[in-house]
């Protein structure tokens, strides 16, 4: 069973690396046959206009696109997801309705949610051409879910005679949540913070909708390299999609070595 998993994780990114890296086709302006071969030229295009088209987005913008949508979001998710979560744990009678609406995005889908927006939010200024927050709010709604399962947990097992011992001490509210509670939540707010940030690097279906033509994300312009015919612009998209691949995965790699309060080693 561990063989046929890993087989099935593993396989298909194998194949989009190799492939970012192997040439099948001939370039622009060749003829007859080509054989397979190694190639850095998909790489090496992605910072070049080779068309000369005056609609062109590089794909190191987009990537700057997404980073950008993705520091908001992380941001926006941590504000929003530890208020909730806060609300959920200290108010039992009001955490049936608030687990079912940060849950909804999840159950409706992204794209639903996506489309939603652009229906809701289709007149200047809260619309996709004048106000770019709509997509990491968005992304926000997907990855909050994330972010609150993580804390939950650990703010519902913070110990109740520690707040109130800092408070005979004579500590405020401020100053017993950045001095006691904040140091014990911070390393499962580290951890929502890079699902955060993985999602909405990888978010495509919410994107679609919302994402302006000069401002695509990493996902949209792979969606568009693919739509684009020619070995060219394929290769272009394995490579895209290669580096996004390794960005989450040194996210997920940092999110392994986090130890939760709670959790023991192995």
């Amino acid at each position: 069973m561990n063989t046929l998993l890993f087989l099935l994780l593993s396989l298909p990114l194998v194949a989009l690396v190799v492939r970012s890296f192997l040439q099948l086709g001939a370039n622009r302006g060749e003829f007859g046959m080509v054989m397979p071969a190694f190639t850095l030229q998909y790489y090496r295009q992605l910072f070049i206009n080779s068309n000369q088209s005056i609609f062109y987005v590089a794909p190191a913008q987009a990537a700057l696109n997404s980073l950008y949508y993705a520091g908001f979001t992380v941001l926006f998710s941590l504000l929003i997801g530890l208020v909730a979560t806060y609300a959920i744990t200290r108010s039992p009678r009001q955490a049936n309705v608030l687990n079912t609406l940060i849950m909804l995005p999840l159950g409706a889908s992204a794209v639903t949610l996506g489309l939603g927006f652009l229906v809701a939010f289709n007149r200047p200024p809260l619309d996709p051409q004048s106000f770019p927050l709509l997509i990491p709010i968005v992304h926000t709604l997907v990855a909050m879910p994330f972010v609150v399962r993580t804390v939950q947990p650990v703010l519902a097992g913070l110990p109740e005679n520690m707040r109130h011992a800092a408070a005979v001490l004579g500590a405020s509210r401020w100053q017993t949540w950045l001095r006691v509670e904040f140091p014990i939540l911070s390393r499962a707010a580290l951890v929502g913070a890079i699902f955060s940030f993985t999602i909405s690097l990888g978010e495509f279906g919410a994107t679609t909708f919302l994402a302006r033509p000069d401002r695509p994300t990493l996902p949209i312009a792979i969606a568009r390299y693919l739509s684009m015919p020619g070995d060219l612009n394929y290769g272009q998209a394995m490579a895209m999609s290669t580096l996004l691949m390794l960005v989450c995965g040194v996210a997920i790699f940092l999110l392994e070595k986090i130890q939760l309060p709670g959790e023991k080693e192995i």
